[in-house]
Protein backbone atom coordinates (compact mmCIF):
# COMPACT_ATOMS: atom_id res chain seq x y z
CA UNK A 1 0.00 0.00 0.00
CA UNK A 2 2.75 2.46 0.45
CA UNK A 3 4.75 1.19 -2.44
CA UNK A 4 1.48 2.62 -4.25
CA UNK A 5 1.02 5.21 -2.51
CA UNK A 6 4.65 6.89 -3.18
CA UNK A 7 4.15 5.55 -6.59
CA UNK A 8 0.99 7.91 -7.56
CA UNK A 9 2.86 11.02 -5.09
CA UNK A 10 5.83 10.56 -7.40
CA UNK A 11 3.59 10.34 -10.85
CA UNK A 12 1.34 13.78 -8.99
CA UNK A 13 5.05 15.47 -8.93
CA UNK A 14 6.07 14.95 -12.50
CA UNK A 15 3.20 16.13 -13.90
CA UNK A 16 3.65 19.26 -12.02
CA UNK A 17 7.05 19.76 -13.25
CA UNK A 18 5.90 19.34 -16.65
CA UNK A 19 3.07 21.60 -16.39
CA UNK A 20 5.38 24.27 -14.82
CA UNK A 21 8.00 23.64 -17.49
CA UNK A 22 5.12 24.16 -20.59
CA UNK A 23 3.94 27.69 -18.76
CA UNK A 24 7.54 28.97 -18.85
CA UNK A 25 7.75 29.28 -22.41
CA UNK A 26 5.38 32.52 -22.18
CA UNK A 27 2.48 34.32 -20.02
CA UNK A 28 0.71 34.44 -22.96
CA UNK A 29 1.21 30.73 -23.98
CA UNK A 30 -1.56 28.77 -25.86
CA UNK A 31 -3.90 31.96 -25.42
CA UNK A 32 -1.74 33.97 -27.47
CA UNK A 33 -3.38 35.10 -30.54
CA UNK A 34 -0.74 36.60 -33.15
CA UNK A 35 -3.30 37.83 -35.54
CA UNK A 36 -4.67 40.42 -33.14
CA UNK A 37 -1.19 41.93 -32.79
CA UNK A 38 -1.21 42.79 -36.46
CA UNK A 39 -1.25 46.64 -37.56
CA UNK A 40 0.17 49.47 -36.60
CA UNK A 41 2.29 49.78 -33.66
CA UNK A 42 4.30 52.77 -32.09
CA UNK A 43 7.65 52.51 -29.49
CA UNK A 44 6.86 53.85 -25.98
CA UNK A 45 9.22 51.98 -23.78
CA UNK A 46 13.03 49.92 -24.19
CA UNK A 47 15.25 48.90 -21.66
CA UNK A 48 18.10 46.47 -21.46
CA UNK A 49 20.55 44.67 -18.67
CA UNK A 50 23.15 46.24 -21.15
CA UNK A 51 22.29 49.87 -21.96
CA UNK A 52 25.03 50.54 -24.80
CA UNK A 53 22.75 48.39 -26.68
CA UNK A 54 19.70 50.51 -26.54
CA UNK A 55 22.03 54.53 -26.83
CA UNK A 56 22.11 56.54 -29.98
CA UNK A 57 23.48 54.28 -32.60
CA UNK A 58 22.84 50.74 -30.56
CA UNK A 59 22.18 48.46 -32.85
CA UNK A 60 19.02 47.35 -30.46
CA UNK A 61 17.66 50.95 -30.50
CA UNK A 62 14.79 50.84 -33.25
CA UNK A 63 11.60 52.05 -33.44
CA UNK A 64 8.58 49.91 -34.37
CA UNK A 65 6.24 50.82 -37.64
CA UNK A 66 3.92 48.03 -38.53
CA UNK A 67 3.90 44.34 -37.54
CA UNK A 68 2.45 41.40 -39.90
CA UNK A 69 1.60 38.08 -39.35
CA UNK A 70 2.03 35.57 -41.58
CA UNK A 71 0.14 32.30 -42.71
CA UNK A 72 2.07 30.50 -40.86
CA UNK A 73 2.06 32.78 -37.89
CA UNK A 74 5.68 33.90 -38.30
CA UNK A 75 5.84 37.64 -37.52
CA UNK A 76 7.38 40.37 -39.10
CA UNK A 77 8.75 44.07 -37.75
CA UNK A 78 8.80 46.83 -39.74
CA UNK A 79 11.39 49.02 -37.57
CA UNK A 80 13.45 52.10 -38.38
CA UNK A 81 16.50 53.20 -36.61
CA UNK A 82 19.55 55.12 -37.41
CA UNK A 83 23.06 53.99 -39.38
CA UNK A 84 25.49 56.50 -39.99
CA UNK A 85 23.71 59.35 -38.82
CA UNK A 86 20.82 58.68 -41.19
CA UNK A 87 17.08 56.95 -40.09
CA UNK A 88 17.23 54.37 -41.86
CA UNK A 89 14.33 51.32 -42.58
CA UNK A 90 14.89 47.37 -41.00
CA UNK A 91 12.28 44.55 -41.67
CA UNK A 92 12.40 41.54 -39.66
CA UNK A 93 10.88 38.16 -39.52
CA UNK A 94 10.95 36.41 -36.43
CA UNK A 95 9.26 32.51 -36.84
CA UNK A 96 7.92 30.52 -34.06
CA UNK A 97 10.04 28.04 -32.10
CA UNK A 98 8.78 24.38 -31.05
CA UNK A 99 7.55 26.71 -27.99
CA UNK A 100 4.16 28.25 -27.65
CA UNK A 101 4.21 31.86 -27.52
CA UNK A 102 7.85 32.11 -28.22
CA UNK A 103 10.41 33.57 -31.51
CA UNK A 104 13.10 33.66 -32.73
CA UNK A 105 15.16 35.54 -35.03
CA UNK A 106 18.56 36.42 -36.23
CA UNK A 107 19.71 40.04 -36.04
CA UNK A 108 22.99 41.01 -34.22
CA UNK A 109 23.15 37.73 -33.13
CA UNK A 110 20.69 35.28 -31.84
CA UNK A 111 17.30 36.02 -30.60
CA UNK A 112 14.69 34.84 -28.95
CA UNK A 113 11.31 36.62 -27.94
CA UNK A 114 8.30 36.30 -25.94
CA UNK A 115 5.28 38.61 -25.21
CA UNK A 116 4.90 38.99 -21.58
CA UNK A 117 1.14 40.88 -21.71
CA UNK A 118 -0.73 42.97 -24.26
CA UNK A 119 -4.59 43.75 -24.60
CA UNK A 120 -4.12 43.45 -28.33
CA UNK A 121 -5.68 47.40 -28.91
CA UNK A 122 -3.69 49.25 -26.18
CA UNK A 123 -0.06 48.17 -25.72
CA UNK A 124 2.15 44.96 -26.06
CA UNK A 125 5.23 44.16 -23.97
CA UNK A 126 8.10 41.70 -25.63
CA UNK A 127 10.94 40.54 -23.30
CA UNK A 128 14.13 39.28 -25.27
CA UNK A 129 17.21 37.21 -25.03
CA UNK A 130 19.89 37.95 -27.52
CA UNK A 131 23.31 35.82 -27.62
CA UNK A 132 26.33 37.26 -29.79
CA UNK A 133 30.01 35.46 -29.45
CA UNK A 134 29.26 33.97 -26.38
CA UNK A 135 27.91 36.74 -24.26
CA UNK A 136 24.03 37.99 -23.66
CA UNK A 137 21.62 40.31 -22.71
CA UNK A 138 18.41 41.21 -22.29
CA UNK A 139 15.62 43.35 -24.23
CA UNK A 140 12.24 44.49 -23.29
CA UNK A 141 9.93 46.99 -25.19
CA UNK A 142 6.87 48.63 -24.78
CA UNK A 143 4.42 49.36 -27.90
CA UNK A 144 1.39 51.33 -28.06
CA UNK A 145 -1.02 51.48 -30.77
CA UNK A 146 -1.25 55.20 -30.11
CA UNK A 147 1.81 57.56 -29.78
CA UNK A 148 1.46 57.28 -26.09
CA UNK A 149 0.41 55.38 -23.22
CA UNK A 150 -1.06 55.94 -19.42
CA UNK A 151 1.16 56.53 -16.65
CA UNK A 152 -0.20 53.01 -15.61
CA UNK A 153 0.68 50.75 -18.21
CA UNK A 154 4.22 52.71 -18.41
CA UNK A 155 4.31 51.84 -14.65
CA UNK A 156 3.81 48.09 -15.56
CA UNK A 157 6.60 48.12 -17.76
CA UNK A 158 8.69 49.11 -15.44
CA UNK A 159 7.96 46.90 -12.66
CA UNK A 160 8.35 44.16 -15.70
CA UNK A 161 11.78 45.27 -16.00
CA UNK A 162 12.68 45.52 -12.69
CA UNK A 163 11.45 41.87 -12.25
CA UNK A 164 14.52 40.64 -14.95
CA UNK A 165 16.91 42.46 -13.04
CA UNK A 166 16.83 45.71 -15.51
CA UNK A 167 17.64 48.71 -13.20
CA UNK A 168 15.58 52.19 -13.48
CA UNK A 169 18.24 54.06 -15.83
CA UNK A 170 18.30 51.13 -18.13
CA UNK A 171 14.50 51.98 -19.03
CA UNK A 172 14.32 54.79 -21.64
CA UNK A 173 10.94 56.45 -22.60
CA UNK A 174 10.85 57.16 -26.78
CA UNK A 175 7.97 59.15 -26.54
CA UNK A 176 9.64 62.05 -27.54
CA UNK A 177 12.24 60.11 -29.92
CA UNK A 178 10.36 60.12 -32.66
CA UNK A 179 13.17 61.20 -35.00
CA UNK A 180 15.66 60.15 -32.77
CA UNK A 181 16.44 62.63 -30.55
CA UNK A 182 18.02 61.81 -27.14
CA UNK A 183 15.63 59.73 -24.72
CA UNK A 184 14.64 60.41 -21.24
CA UNK A 185 14.51 58.03 -18.35
CA UNK A 186 11.06 56.33 -17.88
CA UNK A 187 10.04 56.51 -14.23
CA UNK A 188 6.81 54.76 -13.06
CA UNK A 189 5.58 58.77 -12.09
CA UNK A 190 5.49 60.24 -16.29
CA UNK A 191 2.33 61.57 -16.90
CA UNK A 192 3.59 63.73 -19.61
CA UNK A 193 1.99 63.38 -23.25
CA UNK A 194 3.54 64.28 -25.86
CA UNK A 195 2.19 65.35 -29.26
CA UNK A 196 3.71 64.26 -32.75
CA UNK A 197 3.01 64.70 -36.18
CA UNK A 198 0.85 62.22 -38.26
CA UNK A 199 2.82 59.42 -39.44
CA UNK A 200 2.62 58.09 -43.19
CA UNK A 201 0.58 55.47 -44.32
CA UNK A 202 2.42 52.04 -43.83
CA UNK A 203 3.28 50.49 -46.87
CA UNK A 204 2.40 47.20 -47.59
CA UNK A 205 4.89 43.83 -46.40
CA UNK A 206 6.38 42.07 -50.09
CA UNK A 207 4.60 39.28 -49.90
CA UNK A 208 4.60 36.79 -53.12
CA UNK A 209 1.55 36.81 -55.03
CA UNK A 210 -0.67 33.53 -54.12
CA UNK A 211 1.64 32.89 -51.05
CA UNK A 212 0.85 33.97 -47.33
CA UNK A 213 3.99 32.96 -45.62
CA UNK A 214 7.26 33.91 -45.35
CA UNK A 215 9.60 32.08 -48.23
CA UNK A 216 13.44 32.26 -48.21
CA UNK A 217 12.97 35.47 -50.24
CA UNK A 218 11.72 37.62 -47.47
CA UNK A 219 14.35 36.47 -45.08
CA UNK A 220 16.86 39.44 -45.06
CA UNK A 221 20.00 38.12 -45.40
CA UNK A 222 22.35 38.98 -42.14
CA UNK A 223 24.38 41.69 -44.64
CA UNK A 224 20.79 43.28 -45.69
CA UNK A 225 19.66 43.18 -42.08
CA UNK A 226 20.17 46.87 -42.03
CA UNK A 227 20.38 48.64 -45.26
CA UNK A 228 21.61 51.91 -45.93
CA UNK A 229 19.52 53.17 -48.90
CA UNK A 230 15.77 53.77 -47.76
CA UNK A 231 14.75 56.50 -45.81
CA UNK A 232 11.52 56.42 -43.99
CA UNK A 233 11.49 60.07 -41.97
Amino acid sequence: MKLLLMLLLLALELTLVCVHAEGETSPMGKNFNPKKIEGKWYSIGLASDKREMIEEDGSMRVFVEDIHVFGNSSLAFKFHTKINGECTGLYLVCDETEKDGEYFVEYDGYNKFTILGTDYDGYIIFHLRNVNNGETFQLMELYGRKQDLSSKIKEKFVELCKKHGIVEENILDLTEAVDLVPERVLVPTLQIAVSRPEMEERPEFPVSSGDSSPGPQHHPSPSTHRPVTSSVI
